[in-house]
């Protein structure tokens, strides 16, 4: 019951965020950037400060009017404190622009004067923005932020490039050591369009609001209404998300498709999803790659590791859709689910029985818990070309079990080593009904017989001395190690 009405509230949540971002467009308070600097000098509380704008007012009080061209402008924010919205380029109703593209916001310095919180904190950075509900069609590419502002800068949301109707692709999103309240998209279309190709990175920063737990998401590309959100790319190198990070978000009729999700380090407490179809619409989410190295944590119970979501009825969200987990191991989750490819890249250090990857439930739903799905999965395993000591491996924990064995299983090829052949058995096997082992074997290499011991001596063996011959090259290891 508790996990139910967590899950009813979650939702809520979630599209009043979606919302949120379809809301941004109404914005008044702006800057604007055509090669312009804003610092403690020229400070604004949400008036334009240089720039380029087509609002009916014409209003540009601090620098007066640039030539309008929402293309190719830069805005670089140095220090001062800000109330407002800073864009590096703006569009609004009668433009007649159908593009823009090339505009870059820098922020290295500066502070936020409002409040640090989802309803109060009304600063945010958008790299372009087509705020046209009657212009169709346009075409939001190619726009930048960055922020690397060493903590001094509270913003509630950072878009690469939207528009409330076309496209936005090959927008980029980067922060570092900045904190932000809402929400941090590489590309949105706030009704029908489509998303592609943006890219967001997180070097070092906390995506969360003090307030309100159900903040803090960051989205490679977003689709408000109908459309496609595919070839999205998120990457998280460090920090903290309070909650969801998705690689292409749809929440219309449309697909979201082939986007990554690289997840290098931090701490996340929502759903890692590579695609996401949901609200009110149809459409498949597959295709999908969720890329997992390093030491990242992940909240439990709420975190969950998806390939992909989709909420249309009979719509695909399994097919195509890989996990890889990259020399790394002890990674723990609540819900993993939805994934057609596993693939695992087993660190040096790692021993037998030690699992890579620990999942506590397989449904993502509101339903009680239920086992990993393993039936219809495809998995591979890698391995460097060291020696790793012969055993049982755990690939995939389940604290709920699973539902079968995969029947596809991939193992490294086999790795020599003098006479001793390193080889990995081809069958899996779940052992006491919540380890998914890959199983690695030692022997002597076919038509090894002979041994040579000393200086020139031979002796001639046969297959019953083979094992002690196995044995003492593992003793001869065994004492190499120690020195």
């Amino acid at each position: 019951m508790k996990r139910t009405k967590y899950l009813s509230r979650l939702a809520e949540k979630r599209t009043r965020n979606v919302l949120a971002i379809i809301a941004m467009f109404a914005c008044t308070s702006i800057c604007f950037g055509n090669n312009s600097t804003l610092n403690s000098s020229n400070a604004t509380h949400g008036r334009p400060v240089a720039g380029n704008s087509d609002k009916d007012d014409g209003t540009v009080n601090d620098v007066g009017i640039f030539p309008l061209d929402p293309n190719n402008n830069t805005l670089t924010v140095e220090s001062g404190a800000m109330v407002g919205k800073v864009y590096g380029a703006h569009i609004d109703r009668g433009s007649g622009f159908t593009s823009m593209a090339g505009n870059k916001v820098n922020v290295s310095g500066g502070r936020c004067n409002g409040s640090f919180d989802y309803s109060l904190d009304r600063f945010a950075v958008y790299g372009a923005c087509s705020d046209s509900a009657s212009e169709n069609n346009v075409r939001v590419n190619n726009n930048t932020v960055e922020i690397n502002s060493a903590w001094d800068i509270c913003v509630l949301d950072v878009v690469g490039g939207g528009t409330r109707a076309g496209t936005a692709s090959h927008n980029k999103v980067f922060i570092s050591k900045t904190r932000i309240g809402s929400l941090v998209v590489g590309g949105v279309v706030a009704n029908d369009g489509n998303a592609v190709n943006n890219e967001v990175t997180i070097d070092h920063g906390w995506i969360m609001s003090k307030t309100d737990v159900f903040t803090g998401k960051l989205y490679g590309g977003l689709v408000g209404s109908n459309g496609n959100a595919e070839n999205n790319k998120v990457t998280i190198n460090g920090g903290r998300v309070r909650w969801d990070v998705t690689g292409g978000h749809v929440e219309g009729n449309g697909n979201a498709k082939n986007n990554e999700v690289t997840i290098n380090g931090g701490t996340i407490s929502g759903i890692v999803c590579g695609g996401y179809v949901g609200g009110y619409g149809e459409g498949d989410a597959t295709g999908n790659t969720v890329t997992i190295t390093g030491t990242p944590k992940f909240y439990i119970p709420h975190s969950e590791l998806c390939g992909g979501i989709s909420y249309g009825n009979g719509c695909d969200e399994f097919t195509g859709n890989t996990l890889i987990i990259k020399d790394t191991k002890g990674i723990n989750v609540g819900v993993l689910a939805n994934f057609e490819n596993y693939k695992f890249y087993l660190p040096e250090d790692i021993k037998p029985q030690e699992p890579v990857l620990t999942a506590m439930d397989g449904n993502r739903g509101s339903g009680p818990p239920c086992p990993v799905k393993l039936l219809r999965t495809n998995i591979t395993v890698c391995s460097k070309e060291v020696i790793m000591d012969k055993g049982k491996y755990t690939l995939i924990r389940s604290l709920k079990g699973f539902d079968g064995i995969s029947k596809k299983f991939t193992p490294p090829s086999p790795n020599k080593k003098g006479p001793v052949v390193y080889k990995w058995k081809n069958d899996l096997e779940i052992v006491n009904n919540t380890d998914l082992v890959a199983t690695l074997a030692k022997s002597i290499a076919p038509g090894a017989k002979a041994l040579c011991i000393g200086h020139g001596t031979g002796i001639l063996l046969t297959n019953d001395g083979l094992d002690c011959i196995l044995r003492a090259l593992e003793e001869q290891e065994r004492s190499l190690d120690k020195r």
